[in-house]
């Protein structure tokens, strides 16, 4: 998602079948015209806080986590055939891929989405200073509200666990090695008790938490699948190496667990800087990300995973690699 301009370009605002039946479904506008009408007032909203190529030409619409096929595929699999297969959205912007997700039958109290707030509007009402009652009223500038209100939902009817956090904060994700290879559930990270394992549980989450949970730590070795596409790319070269080795981490042990997404790439790899703010980025190629993974992340343990990644252009011409990494 590359920063540019706040002027919206509806006429790039086109819906193909599938999407105008999920964005139907998904948020009760049936009527196409107000349903466009809903959509184009969101992302105005949107963004006048994140300047972002995606949401000015309406690219936050497209169903990203399809990009790389056969990861979504497995995706779903884990989800019907694995016990406790947590799931984590990271970069989730409005929500939509994990509504996908959920639409096509990943069960969504397994589901952790995560991205970054902006900022956050407090309106006090006469009992605020109780938290025990959670009267304080908050308005927070992030994708994942302005998801409810694309969505038409709120916390009490869409129940998808969100943390908010910053990928380069150690506090949100410390960097670990990746847990050796395991067989069985119950050696891959803690004695906790199994059979009643959950989010809730393992963020103490209770009803109405306050404050949010501020750390993906208490996931280390639990989560099934991660899922991350239009991330990678914001980042430098180092810095995704750092985020990589953060995901890496998180995962679980099990063999069939994966790591998956995509982010603008190119054919041969290379180092820009990006307009406006001035600050570096790196496109990889599908073979640089490949021995990424396998170098950087994994320390050369053939053993440990196995990466799959290719490029494809889109209507723009611009190229995207889709990639999985799954554990062996």
């Amino acid at each position: 998602m590359a920063l540019q301009n706040k002027t919206i370009s509806i006429d790039q605002l086109v819906l193909n079948k599938d999407e105008l039946a999920f964005y139907q479904k998904q948020t009760g506008i049936q009527d196409e015209i107000k349903l466009k009408e809903h959509i184009i007032e969101i992302a105005q909203k949107a963004l006048e806080v994140y300047p972002y190529h995606c949401i000015r030409t309406f690219g936050f619409l497209r169903f990203r986590i399809l990009r790389a096929q056969s990861g979504y595929k497995h995706l779903l699999t884990l989800g019907s055939t694995r016990p406790r297969a947590f799931f984590l959205d990271l970069g989730c912007c409005f929500g939509n891929d994990l509504r996908k997700a959920i639409e096509d039958g990943f069960p969504p109290q397994n589901i952790i989405a995560s991205d970054l707030r902006a900022g956050v509007c407090i309106s006090l009402s006469p009992r605020s200073y109780d938290h025990s009652n959670h009267s304080i009223e908050q308005r927070f500038l992030d994708f994942w509200n302005f998801g409810h209100e694309l969505f038409n939902s709120d916390p009490s009817t869409f129940l998808v666990t969100f943390v908010q956090g910053n990928v380069l904060d150690d506090s949100f994700i410390t960097i670990q090695s990746p847990l050796n290879p395991v067989h069985d559930l119950s050696n891959a990270s803690t004695d906790s008790d199994l059979s009643s394992l959950s989010l809730q549980s393992l963020l103490s989450l209770t009803p109405n938490s306050y404050p949010e949970p501020q750390s993906l730590n208490p996931l280390r070795g639990y989560l099934s699948a991660i899922h991350t596409s239009a991330f990678f790319h914001l980042f430098d070269q180092a810095e995704q190496i750092l985020i990589a080795k953060k995901l890496a981490s998180l995962l679980s042990p099990l063999p069939g667990s994966i790591i998956f997404g995509s982010q603008i790439g190119a054919d041969v790899p290379m180092e820009g800087v990006r307009n406006g703010s001035g600050t570096l980025f790196y496109r990889h190629s599908p073979d640089s990300w490949k021995e990424m993974w396998e170098k950087e992340v994994f320390g050369g343990k053939a053993n440990m995973i196995r990466v799959e990644a290719g490029i494809s252009r889109d209507s723009e011409r611009r190229e995207t690699i889709w990639w999985t990494v799954t554990r062996l």
